[in-house]
Parts: C-alpha cells; structure tokens; sequence
C-alpha cells in the first residue's frame, strides 16, 4: 500500500485533488484491481509494478463513488503496448480501445501523457474505462445501480444534444462519432475541465455527476425551476374495483358514526380506524403523473406515510414533486389479465433522491405507450424502457 500511495502521490494528478479518506480507499481498490487483472505486455516492453499502479488508479478513479461493483469484473485482461498500436480490428493506429471480449488495449506512452496533464480533456484510460462501463450496462454485466440508471438519462439528454449541436460545442468533434463515443468523450471532460462543463452544458454535467457518484466542480449548482400545475398527460385510472372499495369504506364509515353515538371513545377509535383502512387500502401507494407543459411530475402517495414521515423524518422524505430533470428513466411494461381484466400498461418511474433510487408506479389503460414514452424522451429528455430494454425516439 505504501508503495501504490507514493507513486500515485508524484504521479496521478487526480490523487492530489481528493481527501485523505479518499485516498485510502483509491489506494486498497487499485490494490484489488492489480490482484484480479492479468497485464500482458506487448512488443518487449518491460511492465513495472509502477505502470499498473497508475492504470489500475485510472481504473478507480471512474468508480471511486460506487460502493459495489466497481471493480470492472468482466475485463480481467489489459494488454499495454509501448505507444500507438495497430489493431487488429480496424486495421488502424489506435491509442486504445475496448474489446467486448473483456480485454482494455492500451497504448502507455499516450496513457501517461493522459494522467499527466489532466486538463486537455484528452486522457485515453479515462475514455477507455468510460467505454468498459458502459459496455457492461449494456452487456447486463455487474455495473452500479445507480450508473447503470442515470446512464439511461445520459443517453436521452446525449441524443437531443447531437440533434440540436449549438454552433460552438463544447466538445471534440469526436464526439459526435456515435453516443457511445459521446459519453466516452464526455466523461474526460467531465474530470478535465469540469467548471467549463458545469457552466456550459449543465444539464449534461449533472447526470455525469450523479452517474459517477463524486463531484469534479464542487461549488457550481444549477438552479432548477419546479412548477406545481400543468396540464396533466397521463395519470392513474380509476377502475370499477376502486368504486367497490369506495362503497365498502362508506358502509364502515357510517358504521363507525354509528358507534359514536354510543360511546365517545370507541366511537373516535372506530373513525380513526375507518380513515386508516380507508386511506391505506384505497389510495394506490405510489402513483405518478405527468405534466406537458411544466417541467415536473406529480407524485400520490398514502397520506397515512406523509403523515408519519411529516412528524418523523427520515433520511429519504417524502416529495410530492420532482422535476424532469431528475427523473432517469420510465419503463414500460405491457400485460393482459387472464380474468377478463382487459389489457393494461404499468410504468415504473424511476428517479434519484439523495443518491438512492426511489421507484414510483403507474396503471393505466392507455395502450398507447408509443406516446408516452415518444414525449418522455423527446420532449423531457428522459431515459425510456419497454419491458426493461432501453428504447430510443427520434
């Protein structure tokens, strides 16, 4: 551990910019990623403890935020070259790349020239990992939660950025080569110059500091604007079994006004039952719905919970409203009910709250899903999903 702590120390830039806590855990998860990873060196060169110490840091230093599956367990190969490479796949000279057959290539002398000046916004290992990570997202391979989700809101805000490229980008041109690339591109930036980031393209810059877990502009916050009414686009319907329940509820309500009459205590007992049971069975415990002309969902949920968490807070309180701009992706789902129930969609909201994943459901018999998920990413910028498979719009 000594070892790894002084070479990063004189040697990886990043290591100076984060606190003592933090450095300790760079130093053990470097440690970890050296003993799981099998470093083959090409044309003769001479791999030292030194040079996988900094790609393994490079490595970490993506996931430094993640608290599991940051250890990139699907590539358990790395092959370094002595400088620019030609490969085997597209025949060209490459600096690095990515095999979806788990192998990282690099080339060192470009590597260390990338952790050495870490404010050019070019920095191959960085973008290598970046592509590693999100290969495993879409592979299903062990990926954090919370990356794997905001990694969804990434690609629809992605696409409506390369779709509407103002006239000074803030990228690379490179980045424009596909959105894997983007996102690739976007993640050096985002370690690099990070203030020019948050300050240009803040909305990007954010879902990148969510994804990752750790903040490179601490400091810099955008303001989001959060309207209350709008014209509603879709909401939770209300079915022929609800009205039964209504009816049923009414009955133990005028039961229990009953009981009032006759005594006072067991008459307020018997109401505060009745509104608990009312209240806890005849509300859904978390419906969602969307607005077309604010920048917000509305959420329901039993007022029994907002009641206790009203008067005890927790860590994750209850919030009636959340923006678009945190909500990562919706996914839907078909089903058809065997008992002559009709056909039917559910969704799944999926947003971050004090870096936890909350889940927010809708039932609806709207079949027509094409349009809400068409207006969620096009027009909200929000990741989508159909039975779990990420959808994009154009």
């Amino acid at each position: 551990m000594n070892e790894i702590y002084n070479v990063l120390l004189l040697e990886f830039p990043y290591f100076k910019k984060i606190n003592e806590e933090k450095r300790q855990l760079l130093c053990k998860r470097t440690q970890q990623f050296i003993d799981g990873t099998d470093f083959i060196p090409r044309k003769g060169m001479m791999l030292t403890n030194r040079m996988q110490i900094l790609i393994a840091a490079c490595s970490q230093q993506l996931t430094l935020g993640f608290s599991r599956h940051y250890n990139y367990a699907y590539f358990e190969k790395i092959i370094v070259y002595p400088e620019k490479y030609l490969s085997t796949y597209t025949d060209k000279y490459h600096t690095g790349e990515m095999n979806t057959a788990g192998i990282i290539v690099l080339s060192w002398e470009d590597f260390y020239k990338g952790i050495s000046i870490d404010n050019d916004t070019h920095n191959v290992g960085l973008h290598e990992f970046a592509h590693a990570l999100e290969f495993m997202d879409i592979a299903n391979k062990d990926v954090d939660e919370i990356f794997s989700a905001c990694l969804d809101k990434f690609t629809a805000l992605a696409d409506h950025y390369l779709l509407h490229q103002p006239d000074k980008p803030l990228f690379r041109s490179y980045a424009t080569t596909n959105l894997s690339e983007f996102f690739a591109v976007a993640t050096e930036y985002y370690f690099e110059a990070p203030k020019e980031f948050a300050e240009r393209e803040p909305e990007l810059f954010d879902i990148l500091r969510k994804a990752y877990q750790q903040n490179t502009a601490s400091g810099i916050s955008v303001a989001k604007k959060i309207n209350t009414t709008g014209k509603s686009y879709l909401s939770d319907n209300v079915s022929s079994s609800k009205y039964s329940a209504v009816l049923f509820y009414l009955i133990i309500g005028a039961m229990s006004l009953t009981i009032t009459y006759n005594g006072s205590i067991i008459g307020a007992l018997g109401l505060v039952c009745f509104i608990l049971v009312m209240d806890i069975f005849g509300t859904p415990r978390s419906i969602f719905s969307l607005y077309e002309d604010y920048v917000h969902v509305k959420l329901g949920q039993i007022r029994v919970k907002r009641l206790i968490q009203y008067f005890f807070p927790a860590k994750n309180r209850y919030n009636p409203i959340v923006p678009y701009s945190e909500v990562l992706y919706v996914n839907a789902r078909y089903h058809q009910d065997d008992e002559g129930g009709g056909e039917f969609y559910s969704y799944v909201l999926c947003y971050l709250q004090q870096n936890t994943l909350v889940e927010v459901n809708c039932v609806t018999t709207d079949l027509n899903y094409e349009r809400v998920l068409r207006f969620l990413y096009l027009e909200k910028k929000v990741g989508t999903r159909l039975d779990g498979k990420y959808k994009k719009y154009k």
